[in-house]
């Protein structure tokens, strides 16, 4: 089971024990002894945190490893709201939702890698058997057409260690992103589900709309999407209405959902509605990636089998030749 998985059933057993009406304690006790390994050596030490008269956030606060700060943020809102159960509830659905597409991005990836390999060690087999190649020769030949694979995917872990480490990263390495076909749309769709899945978590909890849309927008993941939002902080900050604040570059239907939910009222649920709706076009086209990715890299490995027949058959052709004179 993935920490995303172990997380939110962590979030969904809290849920359930304190709707149940037991103590927060009590709750932390059961579940420490629910869970194994590395997750539940953090929750005993959150529950003793807890015991000594630390708040819930404040203790999670401690392991921002294993917690993300927007579930940090939403504990914190949560215990000042009296709305705990309900923000469990709402972590637990997040955190399927994130496992459930990361999943199915990694599911579609694994076969495509898998004959890639099978790819690289088949491609020089005509050199090694029709040709003096040696051994040595023929694996350092698999290992710099493996090194197309790893490299690139090497580059991308690097990235990713460093957007977190160097600011200065973080705003141009966001656009990038945005920029790879198909991806880069999921990548927006899912930013601005998180943004706006905060923003209904934290204003349904009863955080003041300025500080909702301050921390909404540092959870948000991308900070060129975390900038369509911007204006709506502004716009709060200066006495008007946040969705006049929004960029023109959100998605029509974004835009007026917001401007209906804050004349009615109904902000967070109509902010949770733009979220859902986000979140399933960010699932469709995270699939559809995992759908086209495996297709490119079958469609270079059939320009590699196609080259190594014609190889094959050059080489073949020249021996026979050979053999003739």
């Amino acid at each position: 089971m993935s920490s995303r998985t172990q997380l939110g059933q962590a979030y969904f057993d809290l849920a359930t024990m304190l709707d149940a009406g037991m103590p927060i304690l009590r709750t932390l006790d059961i579940m420490v002894e629910g869970r194994r390994g590395y997750l539940k050596q953090i929750f005993i030490k959150v529950r003793d945190r807890v015991a000594k008269g630390c708040g819930l956030a404040e203790a999670m606060g401690e392991h921002r490893r294993v917690f993300p700060d927007m579930d940090r943020m939403l504990i914190e809102a949560a215990e000042t709201s009296g709305s705990l159960t309900a923000s469990c509830t709402m972590l637990s659905e997040w955190h399927d939702f994130v496992h459930r597409i990361t999943r199915r991005m990694k599911v579609g990836l694994i076969l495509p890698v898998l004959i890639l390999h099978i790819a690289a060690l088949v491609y020089r087999l005509p050199n090694l058997i029709l040709s003096s190649m040696s051994g040595a020769e023929y694996l350092g030949s698999v290992g710099r057409i493996l090194l197309l694979l790893y490299v690139p995917m090497g580059l991308v872990i690097v990235v990713m260690i460093l957007k977190d480490r160097v600011p200065l990263l973080r705003l141009p390495l966001d656009f990038l992103v945005l920029r790879i076909p198909v991806l880069g749309l999921a990548v927006r769709q899912i930013s601005i589900c998180r943004y706006t899945k905060a923003f209904a978590m934290l204003y349904g909890a009863g955080v003041p709309i300025i500080e909702t849309t301050e921390r909404a927008t540092r959870v948000t993941g991308n900070l060129v999407v975390a900038r369509l939002f911007k204006g709506a902080e502004a716009s709060v900050r200066a006495g008007g209405m946040s969705w006049e604040g929004l960029s023109d570059r959100l998605a029509p239907e974004y835009r007026q959902l917001w401007q209906i939910g804050e004349e009615t009222g109904e902000l967070d649920r109509m902010a949770s509605k733009v979220a859902e709706i986000s979140g399933d076009r960010a699932d469709l086209l995270f699939t559809e990636f995992s759908k086209w990715l495996p297709r490119v890299v079958y469609a270079i490995i059939a320009g590699m089998i196609v080259y190594m027949i014609l190889t094959m058959a050059g080489a073949i052709r020249n021996s026979m030749t050979v053999e003739a004179f």
